[in-house]
């Protein structure tokens, strides 16, 4: 009795591979013209329960890679890994902006939402503010400068894993981006800020290329602060002590940004969370958001001080004169960018790989 059982199941699964086989046969004759079908096809037939292998699959995510891995010109100083495919398509440089554990990940976001809450910002002033007289064209120019520097460095961040061409041309556009956002606040500071009873290579030069301009339209906060301690001049104070925040904010991040602090210490623990050029953008949104919110402020309570003065912004003095410095800039940017393509100002520098033991 089990020996003819046994017979019987051989049997029945002999049957069963037999017509396993001819669906195949069939299969491939249907879809031979086809080769995208055949294979549908056939990984249909192969898969229990008569369902596509290629639908159960997980969900793939772009690799991430160690510094060795990488090209030298892609590494950052400390940071071991958490590395994008160097020379990316666009598809896959934005579907990297979605991956936590890559090194630039937060570098990107850390600018792109707040871009989105300027714009919101912008939108709410507009409604308390008539904007579009020219008292407050400073203000507009402020707006559209730290939007401007926002989308130029978190595209450069995003884009910074595509091909090296295009990695350095993104980065001068964000260079320029903070250029503008400078000058932009440099407008505000001159009318809104200065005190009427007072005449007014390496990582350490970018960072002072980048500090000078905050240096500079931060001098009048101290002027305003002494005029009224001292001299009794200006005491509109309400905001005094926010623009001071600001000025050691940008002593802050540019300590960051020069250190390196806290991925020189503990190379490999900081790679996506909490490293030195996160900590820089924090705190370069957080001094925009501090000008956003002072100098509104600035222009309502000086404002019959600005007429006395007769210090008033006009179309020619603010958006003309932001318009035509940042025309300059992209001018000068579009032919660096040329010559970067064309390979005569393209840079194969990259930070020392003594700074971290391969792990």
């Amino acid at each position: 009795m089990p020996s003819r059982n046994r017979k019987k199941r051989t049997k029945q699964r002999a049957e069963y591979l037999q017509k396993q086989e001819e669906n195949k046969a069939k299969a491939r004759e249907r879809y031979k013209a086809d080769p995208e079908k055949k294979k549908a096809s056939v990984l249909q037939l192969d898969h229990p329960n008569g369902m596509s292998a290629s639908k159960n699959a997980a969900p793939s995510f772009p690799s991430l890679f160690h510094r060795i891995k990488v090209p030298p010109y892609y590494r950052e100083p400390f940071i071991v890994g958490g590395y994008r495919k160097p020379n990316s398509s666009f598809s896959e440089a934005l579907a990297y902006a979605f991956v936590p554990k890559n090194n630039d990940c937060l570098n990107f976001w850390t600018h792109f939402i707040p871009l989105l809450v300027w714009i919101v910002w912008f939108w709410v002033l507009s409604h308390r503010l008539d904007l579009s007289e020219p008292y407050f064209y400073p203000l507009v120019c402020l707006w559209a400068g730290c939007c401007t520097y926002a989308v130029c460095s978190s595209g450069a961040h995003m884009l910074g894993c595509m091909r090296l061409e295009v990695r350095q041309v993104c980065f001068l556009v964000d260079y320029m981006g903070i250029s503008m956002y400078t000058f932009s606040g440099s407008l505000s500071t001159f009318f809104y800020l200065c005190s009427t009873g007072s005449d007014g290579a390496s990582i350490v030069i970018r960072a002072f290329a980048y500090g000078l301009p905050y240096v500079i339209f931060s001098v009048p906060a101290w002027i305003r602060f002494l005029d009224c301690q001292f001299a009794g001049r200006n005491c509109t104070m309400e905001t005094h002590y926010l623009h001071l925040f600001a000025i050691n904010m940008i002593v802050l991040l540019a300590f960051f940004f020069i250190s390196k602090v806290p991925e020189r210490f503990a190379p490999g623990r900081f790679d996506a969370v909490f490293q030195s050029h996160q900590l820089f953008h924090l705190c370069a949104a957080t001094v925009s958001c501090l000008h956003m919110y002072t100098f509104p402020i600035d222009a309502v309570i000086r404002r019959e001080l600005m007429v006395t003065a007769d210090v008033m912004p006009d179309f020619n003095s603010t958006i003309l004169l932001f318009a035509v410095v940042n025309a300059c800039c992209l001018v000068l940017v579009a032919i660096m960018s040329l010559l970067v393509i064309k390979g005569t100002l393209l840079s194969h520098k990259h930070p020392p790989d003594e700074d971290v033991k391969d792990r």
